[in-house]
């Protein structure tokens, strides 16, 4: 019935495709059509997996066992490439950093600034030897088999043949098996394969080509989201989710709280179906996701920003740092024991998820702290104690879930008894769903509930949640108190059943909202059937950037933040690294490199102008969600008129933001710069000087910078103050009086009515367009990123003169008499050349 509804759907499209080309009916009224089917194919989803091919005609049993054979092959080879690019550690540093040093210097001068800056790093690469990343063809330098196994494959496409068109096109689009990337012929194959079978993969992939205006297909939002609304009918998880959040933030359609609530809520419960189908108390949820701006310590690299402090540790430091902790758990130190056990059990980037590991430190630690009889030593510390409480839930979690050591209740019962009776959280969840569900105990609800009350008393997120549900109809308060909580610590079962209580009382936009944000977390963090992301990080760590920046491309259209954030990481240091190297557009959109021939990383798009709008939209989707240093760069990209037009007042707004809710000191520095020179906004020394202050105040590690630009702003507002210029309102080095409360609602009283009498009256509609979001993530008015406008902050509202004091008087001149001292004796030193 699934594959007759998505013929039918396919089929009605097309009609309404020739209706739309002959009489330019709007593409909203399609989607509305096919959206009124959507709502009952969410309540009946059932967990299962849609297959990636579904054939429409039985092969021949001889194209079959040519295909298993070829597949068999390729699938041998790509594993056997993987482990060789596996052994060769990750180092955990792909990107550089690229900052922008022209802004320093004069306007007039600019340009050739620049030019000497391309100059002087292609020279110390060259003389480096540094290679910059080329996805280079590879034809010829598989094995033979290999190549024969592709061959057939393409051969049985060409018939037709729906699976191996699927593997021709996947191939194709990621550059499986030592070949290509080949995003036109990735496209063509993808659309055969949708009109042969309508297979709801291929309709998603259709979608994600001409939402995104990647190679093989022009940009159209009204086709991307066609072809992604008929693969969200068949039930296909990645096309809910870019649905949900396409309604959710307004991207390509009006927004609509309703429409995303329903995606989402389809997308959660069949996380949750797979999350309770694991081993008692849930699967583990899925890896951390690592920004790829923190390798750099930011996307302007340390001690930019509020979180650049540092960069995050590298494939050396791990190693180091593991080999550390391993010589002291070898010599019996509890701690480094603990250590290691937490780190193989949960895994890390740089260390999966190994239960044989975490075991053989457990076992060392028990060894010590207990006897065989498994009784405590005598003598403990309270901090062995509580090591022993927590060693002694884990053991018995592990045999109760079968991880590493065979599925055994009676021991399970006995470890999770002993970290009972010491208070250990996790033990006493456990033993709870023992007795709830009579897994090797009798069952017993009552016991169950004391447990779980325990639980919830020692802060244990799982005993709060089954707590919470023992109690939900007898005391719904308590029940909702601890489902709460449990939410603020990130618990996804937590979010799930808030969702469901408020997605049963959505009848206003506040509770809608509410439940789309519990649903989406859960959608976003227990994604086990449908990220992209861990195929992008193993391709970031492989060095395939290009592969990686498709995968990040697709989570950022699911609404992922750090999607969204390392996709344009990822398609701005493949811009820049296409500029280092030569690489250009050419008419039929492929960067070919005169070196080699090859395309070049740039190949993605074809135009460079698609390129930079595309990484301008996802900076964008990143900064509503709040993402680091995202929002200066939506900045940046206004101000330099990077894939749109330049717009200084906009650029100016986007960094106001930045530095008032991120406590960004480069937005900081960057309004003081424009405040300094009247670039994008009125000319006011007073406020270039507060914002360069607070620039410091957020951000030691740039006091040389700004301290440099207080002198320059210093020496302009002397020059200005001489000539007979305006230099504001405001004297440079004090702070304005104090105002009253009475004279603001004054001034307040009187500009509004000023403003209303310029305006007719009307109100400014444009006032939460650019506003961050609050408790909902990824919240975005407006239907293109890029033609978002920012709006600006008055000065009065901006934080700048709250308060000021006589103690700020003072400190702003004893802060800057030295500058004054400075400026005077540079200018005594310079007289002599002035006077020549």
């Amino acid at each position: 019935m699934r594959y007759m509804s998505g013929l039918l759907a396919l089929t009605l499209v097309c009609t309404l495709a020739e209706v739309l080309a002959d009489h330019g009916t709007g593409v909203q009224e399609v989607t509305e059509l096919l959206e009124q089917a959507i709502p009952n194919v969410h309540e009946d989803s059932k967990l299962e997996e849609v297959r990636d091919i579904d054939l429409s005609s039985s092969p021949s049993k001889k194209d079959r066992e040519t295909f298993d054979k070829a597949m068999n092959i390729l699938q041998k080879y790509q594993y056997s490439v993987a482990r060789r690019r596996g052994s060769r550690k990750y180092q955990g540093t792909q990107l550089k950093t690229y900052r922008d040093i022209t802004a320093v210097f004069p306007l007039s001068v600019q340009k050739y600034v620049q030019d000497v800056v391309w100059l002087a790093t292609s020279v110390i690469d060259l003389v480096r030897g540094t290679k910059i990343h080329r996805r280079a063809s590879q034809s010829g330098m598989q094995p033979k088999v290999v190549q024969q196994s592709i061959e057939n494959i393409q051969e049985l496409a060409t018939r037709d043949y729906e699976d191996a068109v699927f593997v021709m096109a996947d191939m194709e689009m990621y550059g499986k098996y030592g070949t290509e990337i080949d995003l036109d012929l990735a496209f063509e194959h993808y659309l055969r394969l949708a009109d042969i079978s309508g297979n709801a993969t291929a309709q998603y992939m259709l979608g994600f080509f001409y939402t995104t205006g990647l190679r093989g297909a022009e940009q159209h939002n009204g086709l991307g989201l066609l072809y992604t609304t008929l693969a969200a009918v068949q039930g296909y998880l990645p096309a809910e989710a870019v649905l949900a959040y396409k309604h959710l933030s307004g991207i390509g359609v009006p927004i609509s709280c309703e429409k995303s609530l329903g995606y989402y809520q389809s997308v959660a419960r069949k996380a949750i179906r797979y999350y309770r189908s694991g081993p008692p108390l849930g699967r583990h949820l899925p890896d951390y996701r690592v920004r790829l701006s923190d390798e750099n310590g930011g996307a302007y690299g340390v001690r930019t920003g509020p979180y650049s402090l540092h960069k995050v540790v590298d494939r050396k430091s791990f190693d180091e740092l593991l080999a550390y902790h391993q010589q002291n758990a070898h010599k019996g130190d509890l701690k480094a024991c603990m250590t290691l056990l937490d780190l193989f059990y949960h895994g890390h980037r740089f260390a999966p998820r190994n239960f044989p590991q975490a075991l053989k430190y457990l076992q060392e630690i028990l060894g010590q702290l207990f006897t065989k009889q498994g009784e405590l030593h005598k003598g403990l510390s309270q901090a062995e104690v509580n090591t022993a409480a927590q060693a002694a839930g884990m053991y018995g979690v592990m045999y109760l879930r079968g991880e590493s050591v065979p599925f055994d209740t009676e021991r399970a019962l006995k470890w999770l008894n002993i970290g009972a009776k010491m208070g250990h959280g996790i033990s006493l969840n456990a033993l709870g769903l023992m007795y709830q569900d009579g897994i090797g105990v009798p069952v017993n609800k009552e016991r169950a509930i004391e447990l779980y009350k325990m639980a919830a008393d020692k802060r244990n997120q799982g005993g709060q949640v089954n707590f919470a549900l023992a109690i939900i109809d007898a005391m719904p308060e308590v029940a909702h108190e601890n489902l709460r909580k449990a939410a603020e610590n990130g618990h996804i079962l937590a979010h799930f059943h808030l969702a469901e209580l408020f997605s049963g009382m959505a009848s206003t936009e506040i509770q809608c909202r509410m439940a789309v944000a519990s649903y989406k977390f859960v959608a976003e963090h227990g994604d086990w059937l449908h990220s992209p992301i861990p195929s992008a990080a193993a391709a970031y760590q492989r060095g395939d950037l290009e592969a990686a920046a498709l995968h990040y491309m697709q989570a950022a259209e699911m609404g992922y933040s750090v999607g969204q954030l390392n996709a344009a990481v990822l398609l701005e240091t493949l811009s820049k690294k296409s500029s280092a190297s030569g690489g250009r557009y050419v008419e039929d959109g492929a960067a070919i490199d005169a070196a080699n021939g090859t395309h070049g990383p740039l190949s993605l798009f074809k135009n460079r102008n698609g390129h930079v709008r595309q990484t301008l939209a996802y900076w964008t989707r990143a900064a509503n969600q709040n993402m680091p240093d995202a929002r200066v760069k939506q900045g940046d990209h206004y101000f330099y008129g990077w894939g749109v037009k330049p717009s200084a007042e906009r650029a100016a707004a986007a960094y106001t933001l930045a530095a008032e809710v991120d406590s960004n000191g480069l937005a900081m520095w960057n309004l003081g710069w424009m405040y300094e020179n009247g670039i994008g906004v009125k000319r006011d020394f007073y406020l270039a000087k507060r914002w360069y202050d607070k620039s410091i105040e957020v951000n030691e590690g740039g006091k040389l910078a700004n301290h440099i630009s207080l002198a320059r702003l210093c020496i302009k507002y002397l020059w200005a103050w001489v000539s007979g210029r305006d230099i504001g309102k405001s004297p440079l080095f004090f702070a304005p009086r104090p105002v009253s409360e009475e004279e603001e609602e004054r001034e307040a009283r009187a500009a509004d009515v000023e403003a209303d009498t310029a305006d007719g009256g009307a109100g400014n509609d444009q006032a939460a367009q650019f506003q961050p979001p609050g408790h909902y993530e990824g919240e975005n008015h407006a239907h293109n990123e890029w033609e978002q406008e920012p709006v600006m902050v008055e000065a009065e509202d901006a934080g700048l003169d709250d308060d000021p004091g006589v103690e700020d008087d003072e400190d702003s001149l004893s802060g800057n008499i030295f500058f004054i001292l400075l400026f005077l004796a540079a200018a005594w030193m310079f007289m002599p050349f002035w006077q020549r």
